[in-house]
């Protein structure tokens, strides 16, 4: 006979109970496997190597590219594309090379730019035969977004390129220069709005696809210390030569080595992706791009041009000489050394971005091997899953649909549409957001929750094992995003492994603020890739927000992807309404559930079609 067990003491709970649903012993053990590839990317991180600087002195004349700086920036203060001073500004940068004996090329499109509409556009090419038919690219933006906002004023950029050109010019007492390699100067439009004409370079331009390594100069004449944009429209980066030559060039004229983006901005713009200079069209079409810019030290914006202050010659020049040294050490490289694979940067080594990825991949594998178990588990002990399942399907359609809000605004014109281009910073939704169409749609999308909440709203007291079958389909719904998420685009992973190492823990939490404090923690990796977006835009949290809902509708982020994340805000409602004490099974467990409101409708709709059907054909027979 079993000894009396003493007051006060409880039984232990056995693996496989609704106490102790989840196997925590597996969940621990399984996070064995992300120790190799741990080491792997550990081992990945490497020196970077630098080209050799070129054998001439550079000659860019500092005083006489600010000389046209200012010029530009005097006589075509405002040049916002598709305006009378932005083509007045292209014919000012035509004829400075016309007077140069060089040759240029202008291609004239239209494009649908967010916060301008349908504008008319022009990219200026000036093309230097070398001996090889490889190119190398450099580029700078012509436009501005008009005088009350000079963090969008590249004249410097612009006047840059002009000067670069005339070392290739016809000598007095010598023939032009030949490079090695085919020189492409490219003067493009809209780059203050999202690099629509080098958008429209990349994808047109038969120089792209030969083109072995681009630079982009962006404002290198502000007073700010010098840095470089390295972030591509897909995940991936310019090739290590490139970035550590680029530096290595800068440092040796200006004395200083750039700013490279932190650890945790290349990831987030990886994980997004995002890129907010002009690198990022050619990266994504696997041309080794870097943008080199100056911004100012109390601002972490992104490369933001010249400021209002006047041009610092001294530095102009520096960074003027570093970017001729730069073309002509790429001139004599081997093409076969600038490859973009994805890899993240740190100040003179590099980690292979390969490893990166596998680390995030194998990391999901812990979290999957838990709620398999937990699945398997709820299914042995005949738990209800459908009413879960159907409760977790309501509130995916309550987040499908706030993504379908979003779009009737942007068709109503309270979001930006357009071409699928990144947002400045300074765009209309950021700098004036739209308050009244925004509070319209709160009400629309509070009334659409409340017809849903009907099926799985209490008053009603859930017994253990429908929380537990609740845990289990939201739990197992979030693997199958993180799986497809791994599959698609693995970085993004980066802002979901929180939630599933946090989350997993819920089932096995039985106290109130316990409970609480695992769920927040869950929402740490979308805070923190919002917070460090718009720490790298200069804006706050809620700007921030707006400003990612504006690269939605503009089509810039993928509709897979906002998918994806609607997804896992279902997922997340369903965990909340579990860890405040709020969750109700659908239609309270029910077998089959009674019709709800929208099925009503439908079958009333249905019924009535029928019935208007059955009336014109009675009427015909008669």
């Amino acid at each position: 006979m079993e000894a009396a067990r003493p007051g006060g003491l409880r039984r232990r709970a056995r693996r496989g109970t609704v106490d102790k649903p989840l196997n925590t012993r597996l969940v621990r053990v399984a996070t064995i496997v992300v120790a190799p590839v741990l080491l792997a990317l550990l081992f990945s991180i490497s020196p970077t190597g630098t080209l050799p600087p070129p054998s001439l002195d550079p000659l860019f004349n500092g005083e006489e590219a600010a000389v046209l700086a200012t010029d530009l920036a005097t006589n075509h203060p405002s040049r916002v594309p598709g305006t009378a001073e932005a083509q007045a500004a292209t014919l000012w940068y035509t004829e400075a090379i016309g007077r140069l004996g060089l040759p240029t090329e202008e291609d004239v499109w239209s494009a649908d730019i967010p916060d301008l509409g349908v504008v008319e556009l022009r990219n200026v090419v000036t093309v230097i035969p070398g001996r090889a038919e490889e190119a190398i690219i450099v580029v700078a933006h012509r436009d501005n977004a008009g005088v009350a906002q000079p963090l969008g004023d590249n004249a410097s950029g612009t006047a840059a390129l002009a000067e670069l050109a005339r070392a290739y010019a016809e000598q007095e007492l010598a023939p032009a220069p030949q490079p090695g390699r085919t020189l492409v100067l490219l003067s493009t439009d809209a780059g203050a709005y999202g690099g629509a004409g080098m958008r429209r370079f990349a994808e047109r331009s038969p120089y792209a696809e030969g083109a072995i390594a681009a630079i982009v100069l962006d404002g290198i004449g502000g007073r700010g210390r010098p840095r470089l944009a390295i972030a591509g429209d897909d995940a991936s980066s310019p090739s290590r030569v490139l970035v550590a030559t680029a530096s290595a060039r800068v440092e040796e004229h200006y004395g200083r080595a750039p700013a490279l983006p932190s650890l945790a901005t290349q990831l987030v713009d990886l994980a997004i992706p995002f890129a907010a200079g002009e690198q990022g069209p050619l990266l994504g079409r696997g041309v080794a791009t870097v943008t080199l810019t100056t911004r100012d030290p109390d601002d972490p914006g992104i490369p933001a041009g010249d400021t209002a202050a006047p041009l610092a010659v001294e530095r102009f020049t520096r960074l003027g000489r570093a970017t001729e040294s730069l073309i002509g050490s790429v001139d004599v490289s081997a093409g076969s050394v600038f490859p973009t694979h994805d890899s993240v940067f740190f100040e003179d080594r590099a980690a292979s971005g390969w490893t990166f990825r596998l680390t995030l991949i194998v990391a999901v594998v812990p979290f999957a091997l838990g709620v398999l178990d937990l699945l398997v588990r709820a299914r042995r002990r005949a738990l209800a899953l459908k009413p879960s399942f159907r409760a977790l399907r309501t509130r995916l359609v309550v987040w499908l649909y706030a993504g379908l809000l979003l779009w009737v605004g942007a068709l109503a014109g309270a979001f930006p549409t357009g071409d699928p281009l990144p947002l400045p910073p300074y765009a209309e939704l950021v700098a004036d957001p739209p308050l009244a169409a925004l509070a319209l749609l709160s009400i629309a999308l509070a009334l659409g929750w409340l017809v849903a909440r009907r099926r799985i709203a209490p008053p009603y007291d859930p017994t253990p094992e429908e929380r537990l079958a609740g845990y289990a389909a939201a739990l197992t719904a979030l693997v199958v995003v993180a799986v497809v998420i791994a599959l698609a685009r693995p970085y993004t992973l980066l802002l979901v492994l929180p939630s599933l190492y946090a989350w997993i823990w819920l089932p096995v939490q039985t106290r109130f603020w316990p409970r609480v404090a695992i769920f927040l923690a869950g929402l740490l990796g979308p805070a923190a890739g919002l917070f460090v977006l718009s720490n790298e835009l200069g804006l706050g949290p809620t700007e921030g927000a707006l400003f990612v809902l504006g690269l939605v509708t503009v089509g810039y982020v993928p509709v897979a992807s906002a998918v994806l994340w609607l997804a896992w805000g279902a997922v997340a409602a369903q965990l909340a309404a579990l860890a405040f004490g709020r969750y109700v099974p659908y239609a309270r467990g029910a077998e089959p559930p009674a019709p709800g409101p929208v099925r009503i409708a439908v079958t009333r709709a249905a019924g009535r079609a029928r019935a208007r059907s059955s009336r014109e054909r009675y009427g015909r027979r008669r």
